[in-house]
């Protein structure tokens, strides 16, 4: 029976996490990523890992496994190799002279690393007693890849690990990527597909941009267009509300009379919203001692006109604008978003 291995669903998450964004921010980023990975993963690579493969093992639980097992092994020989201080600790021990400690020592430390590989190995492809040596050929290409530097094993796990997940978020978002290494026709066809893929996700994107725009101004036309209104001046409407909510607790304090008095009420308006009015003001005033007291007027006025006409609404009125407005806003956050995605676009193209 065969060494149990990593899987490659339960580990490598931040790379697919990664992935998986690439294809929420735009599939045109993804798709140049992929094929990016597909490039850097080449045929000698390719060939090399499907060579270890069988039916029980996947190259990618032989790379995981060597990372987790042997490479710590490895690593701590490889150390020791270019340690003078474990070399004098030999010669001393062994009644040797440092060179020929160093020269037998990197000879033992080499044939070490040799019988743990091999070890390794045969843990994956074992030899079943009584029949058939099954493994034959992948345990001899495991080795001979497992004999490699120790940075280029672990470039091939790396392209090795990007071209398995990024083939597998293409075929679950159904979304072409052209491989290079293909054939002729296979790349042919993807290319093909890619041109229609991309068709349908501009027309999806029209398609949704004339929504939002009817959508916009179908809103922006409720209650004499107050919401262009308010979001021209970038006002919080929850600021305003909480006015008017502080405005309707003075009111219910008045008498029944003096709470039908259009003046008392219009007192309690300007009592409430006097700092509010006051600080909108400033903002637009910038050189007040440069601007006309007409001007001034104009812009107070224009201020107070607009939160006559917030509270002026009836509570329906007032909710459904709360909705309205947070639509509108949600709506023309999506799309600039669709257009600054169109736009980031254009250099995958």
């Amino acid at each position: 029976m065969t060494k149990s291995l990593p899987n490659i669903n339960d580990r490598e998450q931040s790379i697919r996490q990664h992935i998986n964004d690439l294809v929420l921010t735009d599939i045109e980023i993804f798709r140049a990523e992929a094929t990016k990975a597909y490039n850097e993963y080449v045929p000698n690579e390719r060939a090399l890992l499907d060579n270890i493969s069988t039916k029980d093992v996947t190259s990618y639980g032989v790379l995981a496994a060597w990372k987790d097992e042997l490479l710590p092994l490895l690593s701590d020989l490889t150390d020791k190799q270019s340690d003078k201080t474990f070399y004098k600790f030999i010669a001393k021990n062994l009644a040797m002279d440092e060179t020929t400690s160093q020269s037998k020592t990197s000879q033992i430390i080499k044939d070490r690393k040799n019988e743990l590989i091999n070890n390794f190995v045969f843990e994956i492809y074992p030899i079943q007693k009584g029949s058939k040596d099954i493994y034959k050929q992948q345990r001899e290409r495991a080795l001979k890849l497992l004999s490699r530097p120790i940075e280029n094993i672990e470039q091939i796990k790396s392209h090795h690990i990007n071209d398995i997940i990024c083939k597998e978020i293409a075929d679950r978002n159904k979304i072409t990527i052209a491989d290079t290494y293909d054939s002729f026709f296979k790349r042919k066809k993807a290319k093909s597909d890619i041109r229609s893929e991309r068709k349908k996700t501009i027309k999806s994107e029209n398609q949704r941009l004339e929504y939002i725009e009817k959508r916009l101004e179908s809103l922006s036309a409720t209650n004499d267009g107050l919401i262009n209104k308010i979001t021209n001046k970038k006002w919080d409407l929850m600021i305003i509300l909480a006015l008017r909510n502080q405005y309707e607790k003075s009111i219910g304090k008045l008498s029944k009379t003096d709470e039908k008095n259009a003046i008392k009420r219009l007192e309690i308006f300007d009592k409430e919203t006097k700092d509010f009015k006051k600080e909108q003001a400033e903002k637009l005033i910038i050189n007040s001692d440069q601007v006309s007291l007409e001007t001034t007027r104009t812009i107070i006025k224009d201020i107070d006109g607009l939160l006559l006409q917030i509270f002026d609404l009836t509570t329906t009125q007032k909710n459904q604008l709360v909705l309205n407005i947070r639509e509108y806003r949600e709506l023309t956050q999506e799309k600039a978003a669709i257009l600054q995605t169109r736009s980031n676009r254009a250099k995958y193209l």
